[in-house]
């Protein structure tokens, strides 16, 4: 059966303070022009739909609008939503009863994750898992009330039910230390990823579907996952999922790391279909069209072209500004990085006529050197260190030195700045 996947829309994301609202509009018309060339029986949406946990309202009647075309562009398409952890889970369930009548289903309780939608064509059947991004406390050990169904499952409820009470009492009583009572346990707070995850799949592992495939859809960082820039991170290996974990699935359809990349045999994440920094600006990007049966898949990355394509240009300022340099870029959202030794005043404005999407200037003058690192106190371009750079650049700017009391002050904020980052 072939489904699409998406993941990291990220809908109301700016981009150095420019709004990137008519780029994610672009994109998405791209979305649909492959969902209505493809007609997939469903699409999965693996998190991050917005960018932020409250929405802005260009946002949300963008999305609005999209799943409105996208019913209408591939004829009785299912789709499935999960929460990401830049989501709302609850804004984002809001109207979920009523949408779901039309094939919409928002999945964004962690409790539901054994509820699986089902998705029939042509007499094939195939499940989604929804599991969204678990927060702490999203489960403990006590919350398991056996209660599992499937979305239009003809009468398969209670036998599902009966399996999956069987096998969460097998596991407690695993579980219990020798001698305890179940009366006497006590209810464990799962705070961690890892915790939660394994968590979520031995709630759904029971209730798979012998005939037919299962699809896990979830929106983690599996570990050995290669991230980039625009993701928020998390930290330790205890907020990383174990690929392992995957293994009882056909496919895992994932959100949350933002490049194209497989996470084991069986999970991929089809990466943002927009770059979101300067550092992904080279990376393919798509929908993922992924053709699952019984026991495997065969996946596509179908390419989406951007409104603008982002560009980090390097070079002298001088090559950089020079009357129509780099004409194949005029268009693009460029990050220009200044080589020069000394500093350039106010370079912007002369940049700009040649690249008028011009988002972000950065000049090696103000960086640090590599080699200096391990030097007493940080160093500039020249050898020289923070401070005599303060100096200089407060001669320039004020016409004199700073005072002892000022310069006093920048060591005192230099050496709070290098605390806060070692």
């Amino acid at each position: 059966m072939l489904l699409a996947h998406i993941a990291d829309l990220h809908l109301g994301k700016t981009l150095h303070e420019r709004d990137l609202l008519p780029d994610q509009a672009f994109m998405l018309d791209g979305v649909l022009d492959l969902l209505a060339r493809r007609r997939p029986a469903a699409l999965l949406i693996a998190g991050d739909v917005y960018d932020r946990s409250i929405p802005t309202p260009e946002a949300l009647a963008l999305f609005d609008s999209f799943l409105s075309r996208a019913l209408r562009a591939a004829q009785a398409l299912v789709v499935a939503v999960i929460p990401g952890n830049h989501d709302s889970a609850a804004r984002l369930s809001f109207g979920a009863e009523l949408l779901e009548r039309a094939g919409v289903h928002f999945r964004t309780r962690a409790e539901d994750c054994a509820r699986p939608i089902l998705v029939k064509r042509d007499g094939e059947r195939l499940a989604i898992w929804p599991l969204p991004f678990l927060t702490p406390g999203a489960f403990d050990s006590s919350d398991r009330d056996g209660a599992v169904g499937a979305d239009g499952a003809d009468g398969e409820a209670e036998e599902m039910r009966g399996a999956r009470e069987e096998a969460l009492s097998t596991q407690d009583e695993t579980r219990r230390e020798p001698g305890e009572s179940a009366r006497a346990r006590r209810p464990t707070a799962l705070r961690s990823q890892a915790e939660l995850f394994a968590e979520g799949i031995n709630r759904i592992r029971p209730a798979l579907l012998s005939d037919s495939a299962n699809v896990l859809l979830a929106h983690c960082f599996a570990a050995g996952g290669a991230e980039s820039e625009s993701e928020r991170l998390f930290v330790g290996g205890a907020e990383q999922v174990d690929p392992r974990c995957f293994a009882d699935f056909d496919y895992v359809a994932l959100g949350h790391l933002h490049r194209h990349q497989s996470a084991g045999p069986r999970a991929l994440y089809p990466g943002s279909p927009l770059a979101y920094s300067f550092g992904e600006g080279g990376d393919e990007r798509g929908i993922l069209f992924v053709d699952v049966r019984q026991g495997g898949f065969e996946a596509e990355l179908a390419p989406l072209r951007p409104l603008r394509n982002l560009v980090r240009l390097e070079g002298p300022f001088s090559a950089l500004s020079a009357p129509g340099a780099f004409p194949e870029h005029r268009e693009a959202y460029v990050e220009a990085r200044l080589t020069d030794g000394a500093p350039v005043l106010n370079p912007a404005e002369a940049l700009r006529i040649n690249f008028p999407n011009l988002l972000s200037v950065r000049q090696a003058a103000f960086e640090l050197l590599p080699s200096a690192a391990s030097a007493p106190g940080p160093r500039v371009e020249g050898g020289r260190s923070v401070v005599e750079d303060f100096r200089a650049f407060h001669a320039e700017m004020r016409g004199a030195e700073p005072g002892e009391a000022m310069t006093r002050l920048f060591t005192k904020l230099l050496e709070d700045a290098h605390r806060e980052t070692a």
